[in-house]
């Protein structure tokens, strides 16, 4: 059992997952079907980032913006953030209605992908890209 307990603490070390006594934040939004956690500094550094949040969780309004897990959030309304208390903020300012445009590295990629609360999904606001045309 010691050894077994030795290799899976081994395979974890390797593979770059950050233990719990690291104090990694972790943020969950119900509201937007959202969950994120603080990434580990040397792996911000090889993104080339000061700071960033992985995201881990994706479901419903989330995933209609386009979100993947893995993508790292690192800027919200064209600022950027520097802790997960300061992503918290940054929400918290937005007016209920208006949608935050985040700022999100995908592999060697950046990009804004817009996030809506719940509250205009369920009243049905559309956006243009949200109908698809066939003909």
């Amino acid at each position: 059992m010691a050894r077994f307990a030795a290799l899976f603490l081994f395979l974890l070390a390797s593979c770059g997952v950050p233990e719990p006594s690291q104090g990694l934040a972790r943020i969950e939004s119900a509201a937007f079907g959202l969950g994120l956690t603080e990434l580990p500094r040397a792996t911000l550094r090889s993104l080339g980032l000061t700071y960033g949040l992985a995201v881990v969780k994706v479901e419903a309004v989330a995933a209609h913006a386009g979100l993947r897990l893995g993508d790292v959030i690192y800027g919200v309304n064209q600022s950027r953030i520097r802790s997960a208390v300061d992503f918290a903020r940054l929400v918290a300012e937005q007016p209920p209605d208006a949608p935050l445009a985040l700022l999100v590295r995908r592999g060697g990629t950046d990009l804004y992908l817009p996030l809506e609360a719940r509250t205009n999904a369920r009243r049905g606001s559309r956006r243009p890209t949200d109908t698809l045309l066939r003909t």
